[in-house]
């Protein structure tokens, strides 16, 4: 037997030993690291459902308590119903966490107010719940086990907040509540899906089904003792993963985990089945890619050790040459790098491997340009979100604007109130004081002596009671038409601010117009006169408040457009089935290359500091939340027409 026979043999006997050894122990070791990887994975999930829970919980109880805390003690003393809703419809509408509502019950139990509203079960009891007793008795809010709600007929979770009287007496309590088919938390963890068929469930100590990606499974007590050994096990405290046998009598890997401050319980389960059918399926494959490739070692080895050895030196030499690409720029070609590739691309070993690193270096190259590209387009949608908090903090800027100036209207117009009927009394006790005098000074002329006579009329002419008497009357009428022209001018301000009308309702357009050039007219005055031409306009859906901010952003820009003393035009119409809105001013225009650009957030033509470019944006956006059209027509030098156009009837509005 030849010496390259036998080094052959031992060759091929050597790596078929070995090769097939370390691939059994390999395999027996992906086995196990596999089915832990699996464990890991599932137990993974429920460790992340039952945060995810236990932040939730957390974070709706906080705000549930906020949410009560600041209810209005005084609404609820004097059984104000509208504004309780008032201020519950604000918080379903503004911050919508809890998607069933609010309602409050009284000490007994009785169910006062909700929102939104179930007339049909007002005054009844609800001591019964266990959410209410369980407050009751510990004096503090709490967290509900989940329920079938009497008033919407859905599987709700409910939070409670005692309210109390500023004296101490416990008033009853605020109760926010969410519907659990709906939440988009709780929606997520029910659906989410554990491979093909694994999903996740919660439950609760008393073996209450809180969460189930079956609707019909949610609110039951279907798993009864002993049907399931380690769901009974999770009750009593076993935290972890394991094998078991669901109640249906399916073979599963499962997690369990408490939800930290609460008796709920997740539990992630997988069908044994679909968990271990990738090792069952490459198992097989295994061991005869494990033969396969051990006999292919042993026979092809010998014979390219040295050549492959000598060939992979030469694409070693080849690879390290290749420049690096730049990150930072970019600056780099990458043909030319790959050019240098080409001599060995047909070789016979390494002809693929050549090809593929050229792939991959191209590919690299490509990479680079993208990220570059999607590191442009997240800057631009960085800006565009910042532009987007600035319009919600501008919004939000107008409508604290708007209550601060309704409050002050609201305090100016009582004491006007008193002041413009004492006037009025006033003027009518001066009337009879003048009657009196002026009888007084005939019967002293009838019955007086000529001194006397003499004597009253140098008092008279001295202290200037004539002139006192007709000045008088002219004091009072002119502070009467003061106190006129004062509440005017605070009705007009709470028309303009309508904090009572911040929601959606039916409006007169030129009332809107009206009091917004009342609130204007301190800038317009000085600059410009203002000639209005009203049609008559139905009541159109809208939002007064935000029209009104509108109007306000295109009436001031045009004053400050007109340099000298110019004119102002607004006219309304119906046209079709929408209202059209002009408002025209005389005074510079705007420049041909930047008219387009007027709508754009922070575009201004202002100087720096007298303007944030927002007024416009903000307006175009209001307009197109009420389904409007906003346009604009100018030539510099001859003035500029804003047109607003919209519709008598909003599509999905109610």
């Amino acid at each position: 037997m030849r010496l390259r026979t036998k080094v052959i043999i031992i060759l091929v006997a050597t790596v078929l030993v070995s090769t097939g050894g370390s691939g059994l122990f390999i395999f027996q070791k992906f086995k196990t690291a596999y089915r832990q990887s699996v464990f890991q994975a599932i137990d993974a999930v429920a460790m992340n459902n039952a945060e995810s829970l236990s932040n939730y919980l957390q974070r709706q109880y906080i705000l549930a308590q906020h949410i009560g805390e600041l209810l209005p003690l005084e609404a609820v003393e004097l059984d104000d119903r509208l504004w309780v809703e008032d201020y519950f419809s604000s918080h379903l509408k503004n911050f919508n966490f809890f998607n069933n509502g609010y309602f409050f019950l009284d000490v007994s139990g009785i169910l006062k107010f909700d929102y939104p509203t179930h007339p049909e079960v007002y005054g009844q009891d609800f001591s019964f719940r266990s959410y209410f007793k369980n407050t009751m008795k510990a004096g503090k809010g709490i967290v509900g086990e989940p329920y079938r709600s009497r008033r919407s007929g859905k599987s709700v979770l409910t939070f409670t907040t005692p309210l109390q009287s500023s004296g101490g007496k416990l008033l009853g309590m605020v109760c926010s509540s969410t519907r659990l088919e709906d939440d988009p938390i709780l929606t997520k963890i029910r659906h989410r899906k554990i491979g093909k068929t694994g999903y996740s469930y919660v439950f609760n100590t008393n073996r209450l089904m809180i969460l189930h990606p079956k609707n019909e499974r949610m609110l039951t007590r279907d798993v009864p003792v002993g049907a399931n050994k380690m769901f009974d096990a999770a009750i009593e405290g076993f935290e972890g993963t394991t094998e078991t046998v669901n109640s249906k009598g399916v073979e599963m890997l499962v997690a369990f985990r408490q939800v930290p401050g609460s008796n709920w319980i997740v539990a992630t389960q997988l069908p044994a089945q679909e968990a271990f059918a990738i090792q069952v399926q490459n198992q097989r494959i295994f061991v005869i890619f494990i033969l396969m490739g051990s006999l292919t070692a042993a026979i092809v080895g010998a014979f390219f050790v040295h050549r492959s050895t000598r060939d992979l030196a030469i694409l070693d030499r080849v690879t390290s040459d290749l420049a690096l690409p730049d990150q930072r720029d970019g600056s780099f070609d990458i043909e030319a790098e790959t050019d240098k590739l080409k001599p060995l691309s047909n070789h016979p070993e390494f002809g693929v491997l050549t090809n593929t690193i050229s792939q991959l270096y191209s590919k690299l190259g490509r990479s680079l340009s993208e990220t570059q590209q999607m590191a442009s387009d997240l800057d631009s949608a960085y800006q565009q979100l910042k532009a987007t908090q600035s319009q919600i903090l501008q919004q939000e800027k107008m409508a604290s604007v708007g209550q601060l100036a309704a409050g002050v209207a609201h305090e100016i117009n009582n004491p006007m109130g008193f002041i413009t009927s004492n006037l009025s009394t006033l003027k009518r006790y001066q009337e009879k004081q003048a009657n009196y005098l002026g009888q007084l000074e005939e019967w002293l002329q009838e019955a007086g002596s000529a001194e006397v006579l003499d004597q009253q009329q140098q008092l008279k002419k001295n202290q200037k009671i004539a002139y006192l008497l007709e000045d008088i009357v002219d004091l009072i009428d002119e502070s009467s038409d003061g106190a006129v022209r004062v509440r005017d001018i605070v009705q007009n301000l709470k028309s303009f601010s309508r904090v009572d009308q911040a929601e959606f309702v039916l409006a007169d357009i030129n009332e809107c117009l009206e009091s917004t050039l009342a609130i204007a007219m301190n800038e317009i005055k000085y600059k410009a006169t203002v000639e209005k031409d009203f049609g008559e306009l139905p009541l159109i859906p809208c939002y007064p408040q935000q029209l009104n901010q509108v109007f306000l952003n295109i009436l001031v820009n045009a004053a400050q457009a007109i340099e000298v003393k110019g004119e102002i035009k607004i006219s309304t119409r119906t046209v079709s089935d929408f209202v059209e809105i002009k408002i025209s001013d005389n005074g510079s225009g705007i420049p041909e290359d930047v008219r387009d650009k007027i709508f754009e957030p922070f575009f201004t033509t202002k100087e720096v500091g007298k303007g944030t470019g927002l007024g416009m944006s903000i307006s175009y956006d209001i307009i197109k939340e009420h389904q409007g059209q906003i346009k604009v027509a100018s030539e510099p030098g001859q003035g500029t027409t804003f047109t607003i156009e919209l519709p008598l009837d909003l599509e999905g509005e109610k």
